[in-house]
């Protein structure tokens, strides 16, 4: 019965959907909210969690997109944990075999609220900059990434954290605002805690 349903979900999705790119075995949890499907890629073996939410907000850019292009890019043997958003009006580009776990906010861009007399809401994006998360990472439980962040190969990303600058490969980053604790050594094949 369950194969039965996610058979049913994908097929809704394909056909209906019209993402960029859909691969194969993609699996789609309950209530899954996407936006500007056309401009997403997703990748084989790609599964979306219940409640996840993907957006291309068009309405926010300046210069008009090449619906050539996707904007958000979902890798193959990427998992989006439950609740989790990817929000884009520049690029996300999630590479194949990442982790991402639950709730989690990555997006590509900041609101301004420079003008006090006008509500966030109806002021410009700002800061908007592509985020990349390499392959092989594991994103922790309630992580936001900030825009223009380069999160390294095969790199953890503890939970709770909030990602401004970017992690090397082969890092183990924590905290508000998210900092290196360890780093794998190559030579000696053994991770290794970062002085600060």
């Amino acid at each position: 019965m369950k194969k039965l349903i996610k058979a049913v979900r994908y097929s809704k999705h394909l056909f209906f959907s019209r993402f960029h790119h859909m691969g194969s075995m993609v699996s789609f949890e309950r209530n899954i909210k996407v936006e500007n499907s056309k401009l997403i890629h997703l990748g084989d073996k790609v599964n979306i969690d219940e409640d996840c939410s993907l957006a291309v907000f068009e309405r926010y850019r300046n210069d008009s997109f090449s619906h050539d292009k996707p904007v958000i890019q979902i890798g193959d043997n990427v998992g989006l944990g439950k609740g989790t958003i990817v929000y884009a009006i520049k690029g996300v580009n999630i590479k194949k075999d990442v982790m991402i776990g639950p709730y989690c906010f990555i997006g590509d861009y900041d609101h301004q609220y420079l003008e006090v007399n006008k509500p966030i809401v109806n002021q410009p994006l700002t800061n908007a900059d592509p985020i990349i998360i390499d392959e092989g990472s594991w994103v922790g439980a309630h992580v936001t990434i900030s825009s223009g962040v380069r999160i390294g190969k095969n790199s953890v990303i503890g939970a709770n954290s909030v990602v401004t600058k970017d992690i090397p490969d082969y890092s183990v980053a924590v905290g508000v605002p998210a900092r290196v604790i360890k780093k794998y050594d190559h030579r000696s094949r053994t991770w290794k805690r970062t002085r600060n």
